[in-house]
């Protein structure tokens, strides 16, 4: 394998997508065979974990290479600070990479920020196309799609966040050409940027929204599911009754909601993952066909995903459930990593993309950074070092620390416990937090949840002074 740093480096970000909504992870339900390209000649990180259950505390810890507590982004409606250093930008500007963003950033927030005359912070990057949400904004998607598919404008249109008046539960399919969307726009972009800066080294991070709701997809998207028998939620009878406040209310928060309506929010999610592996089989492509894809190195993750009716529940929040915490982790580098699949299945979390990105490229890791690298290890063909357990918070107080066999949830409001044990059939549906036979293992998560709570406030900056 090469020893050469890649010329150009594309981080591929989602939002809300699981980790089981990849057809080459053994879910024959959904129709996704770019990402499969990618996974079946890539690095697959099995085991890979967000910090945040929600967008914007993960958004800045992915980016940055720190926890919530760090970055101060501990739920959404937090801005980062535009010069908030170590910064992916940054660091790869020094890296010798020139730098561009196009599509959904979300480190700063993003209601009606349309309306604002202000300059939109472009966090150290070269080039900087924003479009933060689907149709909410008249945003740099908007303006290329009223100059490219005019026609299609209206369709492609959703009300704002918070104007939004019904629950998302009914899905609606798009009379209009897959090209239109969002997706397809960054992929558009994406393509356009990297032609014209071939002989440049590039650092590009490409913001995909799918396959957040609202359940939107273009018929072309949706076609595969139009009949289909759509993989059933999992849930437990009555599983808020063991659970404390908030989840017991979390729980109970799709009360009206029928097992039709469940498994109909899956079949237009799972469009949107479709339409969003449209818009990367078309980047892909187009690097085969330019002889580029060898030294790209591309990586493709997610923010946090989606209950998808699991748990009786969608969307995400602080119930740390698996579904919304596991997130897919793919590196795909020919010329560096190699053409044959890999399967890495030891914990890792999102705070550790940043760092092995940048070590790969190698650049330098910024100090402050408290992610892991793993580069050495899949760069030599060996299984990295990985953790013994993940963590995760947000705010006003709630948290999650997950080993291989348990997982625990502190909510700090009500000093509610739940205890998952894993290896139960039933996947975390029962709380075991007051049964004896786990009050050892209770006593373990407890103190390791202290350690990596403390652990995840402190400085790696350098001290100055001794006072």
């Amino acid at each position: 394998m090469s020893n050469q740093k890649p010329k150009r480096i594309l981080w591929l970000s989602s939002d809300h997508m699981r980790y089981d909504c990849i057809s080459a992870y053994g879910n024959g339900g959904i129709h996704t065979p770019n990402l499969d390209d990618l996974a079946n000649h890539g690095v697959n990180f099995h085991q890979c974990y967000c910090q945040a259950p929600v967008c914007m505390p993960s958004r800045a810890s992915f980016m940055t290479g720190l926890y919530p507590q760090q970055t101060g982004v501990t739920n959404n409606g937090y801005c980062l600070s535009p010069d908030f250093r170590p910064f992916a930008s940054y660091s790869f500007k020094a890296a010798g990479y020139q730098t561009a963003h196009i599509g959904k950033l979300h480190v700063q927030p993003h209601d009606n920020y349309d309306f604002d005359p202000r300059p939109h912070h472009a966090y150290g990057f070269d080039s900087f196309w924003l479009a933060e949400a689907r149709g909410c904004y008249e945003d740099a998607w908007m303006t290329w799609l009223r100059g490219r598919y005019p026609e299609h404008v209206d369709k492609l249109r959703v009300p704002r966040v918070l104007d939004r008046t019904d629950d998302e539960k009914l899905g609606r399919v798009i009379d209009a050409p897959v090209e239109t969307t969002h997706s397809s726009w960054v992929s558009h972009v994406g393509k356009n940027f990297i032609q014209t800066h071939r002989q440049t080294n590039l650092f590009m991070h490409l913001g995909f929204h799918n396959p957040h709701p609202p359940l939107n997809p273009t018929s072309a998207a949706f076609a595969p599911y139009q009949s289909a028998a759509i993989p059933l939620p999992h849930f437990g009878y009555e599983e808020w009754k063991d659970k404390p406040e908030p989840l017991h209310d979390m729980l109970k928060s799709r009360e009206t909601w029928t097992h039709t309506d469940l498994v109909e929010y899956r079949r237009y999610f799972y469009a949107l993952v479709t339409e969003l592996d449209l818009a990367i089989g078309s980047l892909m492509r187009y690097l085969k066909q330019e002889n580029l894809l060898d030294d790209t190195l591309i990586v493709f993750m997610a923010d946090h995903g989606d209950l998808c009716g699991d748990h009786s529940m969608t969307h995400k929040g602080a119930s740390y459930y698996d579904e919304i915490m596991h997130t897919p982790l793919i590196f795909h580098w020919p010329a560096g990593l190699g053409q044959d699949r890999r399967d890495m299945c030891g914990l890792v979390e999102n705070v550790d993309i940043l760092p092995t990105l940048l070590e790969i490229a190698g650049g330098s890791i910024p100090a402050p950074v408290v992610g892991r690298s793993y580069a050495q290890a899949i760069m030599a063909g060996l299984q990295p070092d990985f953790r013994s357990d993940v963590f995760a918070y947000e705010e006003p107080g709630s948290a999650m620390l997950r080993t291989e066999r348990f997982k625990y949830i502190r909510y700090n409001s009500t000093g509610g416990e739940v205890l998952y044990d894993l290896d139960l059939p039933e996947h975390e549906v029962v709380n075991v937090v007051n049964r004896t036979e786990y009050r050892d293992a209770l006593h373990e998560m407890r103190e390791r949840m202290l350690c990596r709570a403390l652990q995840a406030g402190r400085s790696n900056q350098e001290r100055l002074f001794d006072y």
